[in-house]
């Protein structure tokens, strides 16, 4: 059999495997009234320190027996969204009082028949030891809420060592009760509901803003608010990353988290001529940002249009100025509208082919608003043999720049950061720790 027709197979049977399981997920949630099912979900896989393209599965007990539906991701990519990641254990009394142990476990191979290895995705051992309260639907352990690198995320980073198959790992554990929505869970417990909030178990608690303050019931109960009552979201910002919590509600889809610092990039890409192709911003590069920003408890989301917003195509400019940039970011980041909700939650790059001419010369790339960079891709390809003198690589390159444009961006600039922007040196490389690790990458 080729390559290509395991695959087509292997993805046949992923989604008869996920149709059958849908066939009986609502039979879950009809365990007695006082009776929960409890889930755990697999959101997102980022490898850290794994070289190349990579199979993936995960391993999850509860009180030492298996309750996964083995489902191996077999996708290939450094970052992996599963399609079906879950395990859940039924029949579990609401007002269970004795905690459940659940450990998480992340194994990788490079190809389908190669051998399983485990991951780093833990910063006491390899994988993750939690303890589940029944009740509260809190955890605690190795990963819990306000950890400093997000609640239902942990990362192989955080023990120091970074050359374990490090990765990073995204998972959310919430209870059905009778009735409840499989696909659009309210998070709250039966035993909260009854004894904690006096709410109706009927009701789907979702999106449902209780408190009138302008973040759902389900958002507020996960994060330790009280959700009925009210909270001035937009004055709060805990992890002082810039996004207050209704930012961080609203971009929680994309796993952004009040408690953990995130920076998010909105890209659209500029045409090469009349190829019919655009500019890019590769995968690799995406993985050295990553990774060297993991290394601080930093989550960078770039929406290339995987968020709906990115992506886009703008149109060939070879005389590329600051104006014609700030009209790009006005066209195609704000469309028009100066209070689009974008603004102030997201930066804005633009992926172009030539540079711009500024301080006397043309510069590969430019903070050219408080929130906009560019970067000249085809620019950095001619120089390319001048950063190989210097151990450098093509994917290197564009995420230095990358960094350095963003590093203003955050703030940082030559009267506040010595070295930053230093013209004098043959290769200008700002320092920043905690946001600037260039000579890391």
């Amino acid at each position: 059999m080729s390559k290509k027709s395991f695959h087509r197979t292997l993805r046949t049977l992923t989604i008869f495997s996920i149709l059958l399981l849908l066939s009986f997920v609502p039979a879950i949630g009809k365990s007695g009234s006082d009776e929960v099912v409890i889930i755990v979900r697999i959101i997102d896989i980022r490898a850290l320190s794994i070289d190349g393209e990579s199979y993936f599965k995960v391993e999850v007990t509860a009180d030492g027996q298996d309750i996964g539906v083995g489902y191996h991701f077999m996708e290939h990519g450094s970052e992996i969204i599963p399609v079906w990641p879950v395990a859940y254990m039924s029949g579990i009394p609401y007002d269970r009082d004795q905690p459940i142990n659940i450990k998480i476990r992340l194994f990788f191979r490079y190809s389908p028949l190669g051998i399983w290895k485990e991951c780093d995705i833990s910063k006491d051992g390899k994988g993750v030891d939690i303890s589940y309260d029944v009740r509260s639907g809190e955890w605690t352990g190795e990963d819990y809420l306000n950890d400093g690198n997000g609640y239902g995320h942990t990362s192989g980073f955080e023990d120091g060592n970074y050359e374990e198959n490090d990765c990073e790992i995204w998972f959310d554990i919430y209870q059905l009760r009778e009735g409840s929505s499989f696909l659009n869970p309210d998070r709250l417990t039966l035993w909260e509901l009854i004894n904690v909030y006096n709410l109706d178990p009927s009701q789907n608690y979702a999106i449902i803003d209780n408190d009138g303050d302008g973040i759902p019931t389900s958002w507020e109960d996960k994060y330790g608010y009280d959700p009925l009552s009210y909270d001035d979201h937009k004055s709060l910002d805990p992890d002082r990353d810039g996004l207050d919590n209704v930012e961080e509600w609203m971009t929680s889809k994309w796993l952004s988290d009040p408690f953990s610092q995130d920076i998010f990039i909105e890209i659209d890409f500029m045409e090469i001529g009349n190829l019919g192709i655009t500019c890019s911003f590769p995968e690799k590069s995406k993985y050295l940002l990553w990774k060297a920003f993991a290394k601080h408890n930093i989550t960078i989301h770039i929406d290339d249009g995987c968020m709906g917003g990115g992506g886009e195509p703008v149109p060939f400019e070879k005389k590329l100025t600051v104006n014609l940039l700030r009209t790009i970011r006005e066209r195609y980041f704000l469309h028009g509208d100066p209070n689009n909700w974008r603004k102030g939650v997201f930066h804005y790059a633009v992926i172009s082919c030539f540079g711009v001419k500024e301080f006397g010369r043309r510069v590969s790339g430019m903070a050219f608003y408080i929130d906009s960079f560019f970067i000249a891709q085809l620019r950095v390809t001619m120089r390319l043999p001048i950063f190989r003198l210097e151990g450098s690589n093509y994917y290197i390159s564009l995420a230095s720049v990358f960094m350095h444009e963003l590093g203003h961006n955050l703030g940082i600039y030559h009267s506040n950061t010595p070295g930053c922007d230093n013209r004098n040196a043959q290769f200008p490389i700002p320092m920043a720790k905690g946001f600037l690790e260039i000579q890391k990458l």
